[in-house]
This record gives C-alpha cells, structure tokens and sequence, in this order.
C-alpha cells in the first residue's frame, strides 16, 4: 500500500535534522558565558522563537542592559565563531531519506529559521528535485513555531493533513495544539532536554537518525492521525 488516508504532506525541518543543528549549541554557551543560568526552564523558555524575542529573552535572562539587537549581533558573532570550530554538515543518509519520502504520495517540504540561501541552497540544495517543486523550502523566522503558516498558509493543507519532523519541542507543542502530526527528532546530546519536553507534551514517534524516518513510520502516524488517537486525549 502506497497511498494514506489523510496524509498529503511532509515537513522536515533543516537544522537539526537534515543539517546539523548549532541553535542549542550555541544558545546555551553564550548564556553561561554570559553570566546567565542555562537549565531546563531556561532552555525551553529560549527556545524556538523569532531571533529578536530569543535575544531579548537572552537579554534579561544574562542581565546584559542593552537594546536585544546588541544581544542578536553577539549571538551572529558567537554562531560564527562556533562554526569555525563545528562546521555545519549534511546529515548522513539524507539523499536516501529524501528518495524514499519523494516517492509517497505526499508535499514534501523543508522549512527553517534562515533564508532560502543562507541553509537550503548552501548546504541541500543538490536535492531541491528531490522536494516539492512550487515549494521545497519555507522560511520561518518570522511566522514560528511555523506549524499553522506552513500547513494552512503555505501548502493549504488541514493540519491533521501534514506530519512535521523537528528538533525542537516548541514545534511539538505547536503541532499537539492544532492537531498536527509530528515525529521527534533530538539527535544530540544537546537535544536530551527537548526530548524529554517532547514526552512530556505526548510525542509518541522519536527518531534518531534519518534511515529511522521511513515510508513505514509516516504510515502509523497517518493511521493515527485518521483516527484522532496521534495525541493523547
């Protein structure tokens, strides 16, 4: 069996699980470095915003007093000199990944907190045949955590219609409150933290490398999804 019985799109997040992910990395060092205090309710305060609320929610948390686009130009520059020492790199498997998803009856869409050039093009962009043709990246800045603009304002799609794969559990929560289908993707041991969010919000399907996100696992969560059993009640 080929088709779904509700699903008709696919969204995988860039960073973090097609490229490897510096946004925690990053975050958490420039905290303490900062005479912040990174735990569990500050990670997941911080966590999966626009850029310049991150940053002044950075701002009070280090007790920088100073404007928060200060604070982002530190952060750009911390990034930076974070990527001299970890330069980003292309997740293993992700052409078979995107070979077998690309055959399913299905959107399949990649989104991220960047421009189009700034990740997709530099580092995916030799599987853009691989994605949707009117649009295999949408950028998210702007619009996160992103479940309802790419599902109803990208793609018009009704959210128990699209499955996201994601790092981050803010996204997670965003797809439990509008229905959405999602599939954990903490592939760091920076990521134990949003793991373990993610349990506590009822993610049911973790996977941890990109040969776990198969044809087969989408099939279950369409299955739950047309059921309304993919969220605990």
């Amino acid at each position: 069996m080929t088709g779904f019985e509700k699903l008709r799109a696919v969204a995988l997040d860039c960073d973090g699980v097609l490229v490897d992910d510096t946004y925690l990395a990053v975050i958490a060092r420039f905290v303490t470095d900062h005479g912040g205090g990174y735990d569990a309710d500050a990670e997941r305060d911080v966590i999966g915003l626009r850029d310049i609320v991150v940053a002044e929610k950075i701002t009070r948390l280090c007790g920088l007093g100073q404007p928060p686009e200060k604070t982002l130009e530190q952060l750009w520059a911390a990034r930076q000199e974070y990527l001299a020492e970890h330069p980003i790199r292309v997740a293993e498997g992700v052409r078979d990944c995107l070979e077998a998803l690309a055959k399913l009856p299905v959107r399949l869409v990649c989104y991220g907190g960047r421009t189009r050039e700034h990740t997709f093009d530099e580092y995916l962009g030799d599987f853009v045949d691989l994605l949707d043709p009117e649009v295999p990246y949408v950028s998210i800045n702007e619009h996160r955590p992103g479940v309802d603009h790419i599902a109803r304002r990208v793609l018009g799609v009704a959210f128990d219609e699209i499955v996201f794969a994601d790092d981050v559990s803010r996204v997670a929560e965003d797809a439990r409150a509008h229905g959405a289908g999602f599939v954990g993707f903490p592939a760091s041991p920076a990521h134990a933290r949003q793991r373990e969010f993610m349990t506590a919000c009822g993610v049911r399907h973790f996977a941890a490398s990109l040969a776990e996100l198969t044809p087969e696992l989408l099939r279950t969560v369409d299955r739950e999804l047309a059921t309304s059993t993919h969220w605990p009640r």
